[in-house]
Order: C-alpha cells, then structure tokens, then sequence
C-alpha cells in the first residue's frame, strides 16, 4: 500500500530541531549519526516527524515532556500496529500470520524491522530474507527448515515480476491493464506478509505470466510509437 503520511504542520517539530544540532556530534555521536540516516531516509524524505514512531511530544523543547513515553511505540512487540499505522495492507496480511500470533504469544518470532529494517526501511533483498529466515528454519531446530528455500525462489521471481513491471508501466499503451497489473502487484506484495509461501508462489507464478504478456504487448507498442515518430 501506499504510505500514508501523518505530517505535523503548523509548528516547529522540536525532535528534528534539536537531534539535528550539530553539537550532537560531539555529545551524542550516536544520535546524530541516526538522526542524519532518518534525515535522508525514506520516511525522512516522506516528511514523518520522529514521534510518528518513536512517540514523545514534538511540540515542546522540555527534555521529560519531549520524551514521555517515548519508545513505548517501537518496543518488539508493538511494531506491526506502529509500522502499520501506514502500512496498512501489509499489516492486516501479517496479523493472520503465524509468525504474528508466536510474537503475540511469547515474543519470539519476527517483526516488520526483522525483515524491513527500522527508519532506513530497507525493502526485500532476497539474500538478506533468506539469511533471516535461518535464524529459526534450519536443520539444526528441524522447524519447516525448507521455508529459506521457497522463500528465496518466490521472492526470485517477485523480483523478476518487478523488472517486467518497471518496462510495463512505461511503454504499455493500454494504461487500464498497467493499473490493473499495478493492483494485482500490490495485492501480492501484501500477501507475503501472511508467509503462506505455497499460495504466494501461485498467485506470483500468475502474475508473472500475465506481466510477461503485458511487456511482449508494450514492446509491440513502444516499436509501433517509435515507426510513428520517424
């Protein structure tokens, strides 16, 4: 889904203000280094202020009243409500997952962050998903130790779906199948989050297919569009 932002306006966010001081560097190396990786980050650029996050009180420079309660938001367990907040059909994918209900639980399985990264929001690179997901499905625990594998090979061809989305989106003429394409795409993205691997792997396989037409059409297309320009 898209991301939904909450930006504050109307006054000062005296988180970004202050963490930004570049007398930080000296003092607090550490939180000026992340403010500095939040400024350029997605949800940096996006405009979201710290406590859309973290929590606290931006409207305020009192040091107890800017920090009240803050991290309460970001603590392990409630990260899918706090990424979720934006990120609204991935959540409701990932709270009918498994991996949700052992995080409700006893805390143990992963969350968004696991996966995603924090404020950097790194998105699915398929060795780090693998790697992750050895953590706790491997051989040696004997829990679903083929999860890795169908993770990586689904997530293969995600990838492959995006390269032929990006051609698609471009130069296919007929603009109602891109949008469609793009909703179909968006549903599967979304489906991940359930980890029910065997039916992402058939509706990835489906609309592989379908992207594959598409991009054989918008070549025809681009090829029709060029001839005419000449």
């Amino acid at each position: 889904s898209v991301l939904a932002v909450n930006v504050s306006s109307g006054f000062t966010d005296e988180c970004i203000d202050c963490h930004k001081d570049p007398g930080f560097k000296v003092t607090q190396p550490k939180l000026f280094t992340y403010f500095e990786n939040f400024d350029t980050s997605v949800h940096g650029v996006a405009g979201l202020s710290c406590a859309d996050c973290h929590g606290g009180n931006p409207k305020t420079r009192d040091l107890g009243k800017a920090h009240d309660n803050v991290l309460a938001p970001v603590k392990f367990d409630k990260i899918p409500y706090t990424c979720g907040a934006c990120h609204v059909d991935q959540r409701d994918a990932f709270v009918t997952s498994n991996h949700y209900s052992i995080l409700e639980s006893d805390g143990t399985a992963p969350n968004c962050a696991t996966c995603h990264g924090a404020m950097e929001m790194d998105f699915i690179f398929v060795t780090r998903v693998k790697s992750t997901c050895l953590f706790c499905h491997n051989e040696e625990s004997g829990v679903l130790p083929e999860v890795p594998g169908k993770a990586d090979y689904v997530l293969n061809k995600i990838n492959i779906i995006k390269g032929y989305r990006s051609f698609v989106n471009t130069h296919a003429k007929d603009r109602e199948l891109v949008a469609q394409l793009e909703g179909s795409y968006d549903d599967l993205t979304a489906k991940w989050h359930r980890f029910d691997l065997a039916d992402v792997e058939k509706d990835t396989k489906e609309l592989l297919g379908e992207y594959r037409k598409a991009k054989a059409q918008a070549v025809k297309d681009r090829k029709e569009k060029d001839t005419d320009q000449e």
